[in-house]
């Protein structure tokens, strides 16, 4: 871990881990410690060069301890299942651009905690969604992103929330319960929940949000149920709302159904809120 050189760039990126958890739900924070040196070298604009072990000057100055660098990054905090999250992990530490800590929450109540309010079960025998989102948005801003910040060091420059599906949704929410969340990505959100369009628009934002990112499948609203096959229609309406507004929003289809390559589409969303 502590023999980071310039040769990494491009490769998968070293993480340091670190996992907690609070009220059940399981927090685990990655950060990619090759980019901590590349933005020591950048701050101090030196130019340095490899020594035999492929250790660049500056982290062997350094002493190695690269965890103690610290600079200050944003925080792109990301709801998801386990195994989504082990995929998206894998997913960015192949790219360039992934220089920030990563805040990863799940073991979550789906159908409590990422829904702003009571809604009936969209299956028969299924369980009826239930309003948590209120709950939980004040769990993860008192407690579970402080945790994070501690173990950072410092405060980030910008905090970003993305989320698939219901936790799409719940990202969206967030930026209208809460101030803090700069950059959104409500990825194949779940937008078809009833009265969350009417919500959205009546209601202002209090996070900045100086990009929002929406996204859907191609496939997705082709289906017989009466609420889900209005997902497309809901969330073209949400994205000309917010253009209207005056947001800066992408919005991008990808092919297939809902289920269809979730992790890429994770990361595809990432890459247009964190990218500068």
């Amino acid at each position: 871990m502590e023999k980071i050189g310039m040769e990494n760039i491009g490769m998968e990126k070293e993480l340091k881990i670190s996992s907690f958890s609070v009220e059940g739900k399981k927090a685990t924070l990655y950060q990619p410690l090759e980019s901590v040196v590349e933005k020591k070298l950048n701050h101090a604009n030196t130019n340095t060069s490899l020594n035999t072990n492929g250790q660049t000057m500056e982290a062997k100055a350094l002493g190695g301890k690269l965890s103690e660098v610290k600079l200050s990054s944003p925080l792109l905090i990301l709801h998801c299942f386990s195994e989504e999250e082990e995929a998206v992990v894998k997913l960015l530490q192949g790219q360039e651009y992934f220089t920030f800590p990563l805040l990863c929450i799940n073991n979550l109540n789906w159908q409590k905690d990422m829904c702003p309010w009571d809604s009936p079960a969209l299956i028969k025998n299924e369980k009826d969604f239930i309003g948590g989102a209120d709950e939980y948005l004040f769990l993860l801003e008192k407690e579970i992103i402080p945790r994070a910040v501690e173990i950072l060091g410092e405060e980030p420059t910008y905090y970003a929330l993305a989320g698939y599906s219901l936790a799409g949704l719940f990202a969206l929410y967030a930026g209208y319960r809460s101030s803090l969340f700069s950059r959104i990505a409500s990825v194949s959100g779940s937008l078809w929940y009833p009265d969350f369009v009417s919500f959205a628009k009546e209601k202002k934002m209090l996070s900045r949000a100086e990009r929002l990112y929406l996204s859907l499948g191609t496939e997705e609203a082709r289906t017989m149920h009466a609420v889900l096959s209005t997902i497309e229609r809901k969330t073209r309406e949400l994205v000309e709302h917010y253009q209207s507004s005056g947001y800066c929003v992408n919005f991008e289809q990808n092919p297939g159904n809902h289920f269809c390559e979730v992790e890429q589409r994770i990361e595809k969303g990432i890459r247009w809120i964190m990218e500068e």
